[in-house]
């Protein structure tokens, strides 16, 4: 039996989120060893309504319970990639993921696809997030499965950050009356405004080291 659920698209502004929720429950949740892995294989993908000349890119920002990178700080807004590389402009700096790198053989939807594409007309990234939890107590699931992702496009030339983003995420339940038994909820994208989301600012300041402001300063 397949560990994806069935595929979900939504739409929210001129972003377009295809979204194959993921869960591998433990076959006995009263197992010392019971775990539980969940997530999900998915295309963000933001298109302009008219052609352009200006390349673009995606920022994947992540609120996640396990820490991906070294400097990850859990159940906070992190931006989505390693360490920043010295030098670069700042907004360029958090495009998501790196030229040349490709989805692994884990994914059964996006396998040998490329993490991101940038052009005039699109932008978009292929992210397939894996976490596990094992906080089992007699049977019942008591760990926090709330993940939640937001993203926003950066124009290369000028390194502008466009301020109207997308933010949507997930979490798992357990049946209760029938406890071997997990679902999958997702949070339906919505639109969001960097200007004047403190936390998602923070989130960005905090892996460039600069301050709130001079990220607000990037903003078109």
């Amino acid at each position: 039996m397949s560990n994806y659920w069935p595929e979900q698209n939504f739409d929210a502004g001129k972003f377009h989120l295809q979204l194959h929720p993921y869960l591998a429950a433990p076959e006995n949740v009263f197992a010392p060893d019971a775990a539980l892995q969940y997530g999900g294989d998915f295309k963000t993908r933001f298109a302009r309504a008219a052609p352009q000349n200006s390349e673009i890119g995606l920022i994947q920002l992540i609120f996640p319970q396990t820490a991906v990178f070294p400097h990850t700080q859990i159940r906070q807004w992190n931006v989505d990639k390693r360490d920043p590389t010295v030098g670069q402009q700042p907004m360029r700096n958090c495009l998501y993921s790196e030229p040349g790198v490709f989805i692994g053989a884990h994914s059964q939807y996006y396998a040998g696809q490329p993490t991101r594409h940038l052009s005039p007309t699109e932008c978009w990234l292929i992210d397939t997030p894996r976490e596990f939890n094992n906080r089992f107590v007699n049977g019942r699931f008591e760990g926090d499965t709330t993940t939640k992702f937001a993203n926003y496009v950066v124009d290369m030339p000028s390194g502008k950050v466009f301020d109207q983003g997308m933010v949507w995420g997930y979490h798992v339940v357990q049946n209760s009356k029938k406890p071997n038994e997990f679902e999958p909820v997702v949070v339906a994208p919505k639109e969001s405004r960097l200007r004047e989301n403190n936390e998602h600012l923070d989130a960005i300041a905090r892996f460039l080291r600069i301050t709130r402001d001079q990220v607000k300063s990037y903003i078109a």
